[in-house]
């Protein structure tokens, strides 16, 4: 196994000519070393995945303040799972959709009816990829919380992964068990509504 950064780059026999600057692990070293034991190597997956995480678990729960709570538990329970991770290469769509699970989960736990409009009022969107949609104005955003509440779980959930998370239409898909096919219809259904509830504002 290549050596991860920050452990003193790669060795060899003929140090004069061979470059010792440190190389960024892939997710496939990180996973490698994490069942190995290493912890710091769970920690740096975490890490890498944590802002993703935090928008996904906001945009799903429609509550900033549970999100770092969400994504916690959510961290806990991949760690716990790592070894039935059958894919290493898809462990970012495989953390996220623990996140999302944990999300709806929680959302399960509450009065979603009575607390619905309150709840997706309270926050605002504060990192979206698109840079057309991070320049909303503070009460735009709010006006896109309150629509992204009164759109179903299911529209809700792929947007949250596609432009919440970053995540691509493929690890959309493996996140969510549907075939790209339905990512893209449904993503297009979802971002339909999305305008309409947005034009109730």
């Amino acid at each position: 196994m290549r050596n991860l950064a920050g452990t003193g780059g790669v060795r060899g026999g003929n140090t004069s000519t061979m470059t010792t600057e440190p190389t960024e692990p892939t997710d496939t070293d990180l996973v490698a070393c994490a069942r190995a034991g290493d912890g710091a190597a769970f920690g740096a997956l975490v890490r890498r995945y944590q802002p993703a995480a935090l928008r996904l678990a906001a945009a799903i729960s429609g509550s900033t303040v549970d999100a770092a709570d969400i994504a916690q538990e959510a961290f806990v329970k991949a760690h716990r799972s790592l070894p039935r991770l059958t894919d290493p290469t898809m462990v970012r769509s495989w953390m996220l959709r623990i996140v999302a699970n944990e999300a709806k989960n929680h959302l399960r736990g509450r009065d979603r009816r009575r607390r619905r409009d309150e709840r997706y009022g309270s926050w605002v969107v504060a990192a979206v990829p698109d840079p057309e949609a991070s320049a909303l104005r503070a009460d735009a955003a709010h006006d896109l919380s309150l629509a992204l509440g009164r759109i179903g779980d299911r529209d809700r959930e792929v947007l949250a992964y596609r432009y919440f998370a970053g995540l691509s239409e493929s690890e959309t898909a493996a996140a969510t068990g549907i075939a790209v096919g339905t990512v893209k219809s449904r993503t297009a259904r979802a971002l339909a509504r999305l305008r309409t509830e947005m034009e109730r504002s």
